[in-house]
């Protein structure tokens, strides 16, 4: 347990660098911006989909985690199993994703834990609530040894009417997981590397809400697609990791 309290650690501190923010309370730019077709185009003109919240009108507010894990850790959530190496290299470890039960608007999509805010909730009460409602851990339990390290910022869901607020945690190990049926169809490890913004990114054309899209996506295990925000998001944590590995 001991080296993966280590890798855990030495994540962490370079994730809560990479988010660390001035003293307006900004993230710094992205180190590598992000692929242009990351935002989906309508097809057949391909008029890029307009990801900010409506002018008029108040977005529904939802707050999602992104839970990292060393490969060296305890049943790692890769397919392939973790590494041996503690060495810190930029992409050493796994983000945690659920395959959501179909029905609604983003049923059977891959995507990062989390759901709506309750009144009165935090964004990461919000995460905590939801990875237990989710995914049956308590990740406010001190045993589970999850450490906060930072947030995104919120990004929008035109489909939705969405605005997601992003926790970012790191795990010393993959947390015993016990899904909801009714919400949760699967559980996917993927590595963060795969969503390295300077890799190119490969062209779908697909249909959400009736409406034709193009979009870029990733393959991660099990040859499941990761698009949408959740592959912008992955992409902007990528980015950040990344850039703090090269300072």
């Amino acid at each position: 347990m001991e080296a993966q309290r280590q890798a855990a650690e030495q994540i962490a501190e370079r994730v809560r660098r990479a988010l660390a923010r001035d003293a307006s309370g900004n993230l710094p730019p992205l180190p590598f911006p992000l692929q242009p077709n990351l935002t989906p185009r309508r097809l057949p003109d391909l008029e890029p989909v307009d990801l900010n919240p409506p002018v008029e009108g108040v977005p529904r507010v939802a707050a999602v985690t992104a839970l990292l894990i060393p490969p060296v850790a305890l049943s790692s959530c890769s397919v392939r199993g973790g590494g041996a190496s503690l060495e810190a290299h930029p992409f050493d470890c796994q983000v945690l994703l659920i395959k959501r039960a179909q029905g609604g608007t983003h049923g059977g999509q891959l995507a990062l834990p989390g759901g709506k805010m309750e009144h009165g909730e935090t964004p990461q009460q919000t995460a905590i609530r939801e990875l237990h409602e989710e995914l049956g851990f308590d990740a406010d339990d001190p045993q589970q040894g999850i450490t906060l390290v930072g947030t995104l910022d919120p990004a929008y869901i035109p489909a939705s009417n969405f605005l997601i607020h992003v926790v970012v945690a790191v795990a010393p190990e993959t947390p015993t997981l016990n899904p909801d049926p009714t919400e949760v169809a699967g559980v996917v490890g993927a590595d963060l590397g795969i969503f390295d913004p300077r890799l190119p990114v490969y062209d779908v054309d697909g249909d959400q809400n009736g409406v034709p899209l193009r979009y870029g996506a990733f393959v991660v295990p099990g040859e499941l697609r990761v698009w949408g925000l959740t592959a912008r998001l992955l992409c902007e944590l990528a980015s950040r990791v990344a850039g703090e590995s090269v300072r």
